[in-house]
């Protein structure tokens, strides 16, 4: 009887740590917990001190140790390795963190930019319309424009130099235009390429801060060739409600050729600082 009260069998071991038997079979195996007595037919019996191993076997595991880590922590009576071992998890812990902030970041911008457009052309949204922008960094390059809207959009150039200085970036893409005129005249001009950083940017990183002004703004649904009828309607409207445009403008894509090869669903976002003339 005293055994019986001081020993549990395989299956009655099981049942109260709620491991299956062919997991205590491969904890014994690998020597991280073993069995403490043999009985008649080699019956396999685990002691009341085998037990408390388990919630902290289970803890470590939930801590996302390894099995083999863990029979070092468990055999391990100096505090001292498990210092090392947490700190080193912590570490490999935060890495995992950024990466997946990083990601989901760039998850979450594109699908913000999908959705959006979607509710704009099911609700043929192509009205001129005031908003005031939220002031936001982005980094940026300065390059030539040369009309070709998919190279200006997936930049190798800008990606390039987004690698080079150890950051990532997500979100909306905008083609920031010097003079809205001489773009639309065809004329020789620059564009900076604008995009939102995902980690913090250090100070020699080119950057551009947008927003914290009232923009007119119109959606342009359909190819890139055509959005010089969208920059008509923004000037016509600001003509007739006695507002100044300012010279530069903002393109801002919200579904392009990162999203699809089909130029009738593009939608882009024109956007052009104004003031009420007096």
């Amino acid at each position: 009887m005293k055994d019986i009260k001081e020993f549990y069998s395989v299956g009655e071991f099981s049942k109260i740590c709620n491991i299956p038997t062919n997991t205590l079979r491969y904890y014994d195996k690998i020597g991280l917990i073993h069995p403490d007595k043999l009985g008649e037919n080699n019956y396999r019996f685990y002691s009341k001190e085998t037990l408390a191993y388990i919630p902290v076997i289970k803890y470590y595991k939930q801590m996302g140790f390894s099995l083999e880590v863990i029979k070092d922590l468990v055999d391990e009576n100096s505090f001292v390795i498990h210092e090392k071992l947490f700190k080193e998890k912590l570490e490999r812990l935060k890495e995992m963190e950024n990466g997946i902030y990083q990601k989901y970041a760039a998850i979450e911008g594109w699908l913000q930019l999908i959705t959006e457009a979607e509710l704009i052309r099911k609700n043929d949204v192509h009205e001129v319309a005031v908003k005031y922008i939220e002031p936001s960094t982005f980094c940026c390059m300065e390059q030539n424009f040369n009309y070709n809207y998919k190279e200006a959009i997936i930049n190798i150039e800008f990606t390039n130099y987004i690698e080079a200085i150890g950051n990532e970036v997500a979100g909306v893409i905008i083609l920031n235009f010097p003079s809205s005129k001489s773009k639309l005249g065809r004329e020789k001009t620059k564009v900076t390429v604008m995009q939102q950083p995902v980690l913090n940017v250090t100070p020699e990183t080119q950057t551009k801060t947008f927003g914290g002004q009232v923009y007119a703004c119109c959606y342009h649904i359909g190819a890139h060739e055509t959005i010089e009828n969208t920059y008509d309607k923004i000037y016509n409207w600001a003509s007739e409600n006695n507002y100044i445009c300012d010279e530069e403008s903002y393109e801002r894509f919200l579904i392009d050729y990162w999203t699809t090869q089909n130029t009738d669903c593009f939608v882009t976002e024109i956007l052009i600082k104004i003031e009420k003339h007096i």
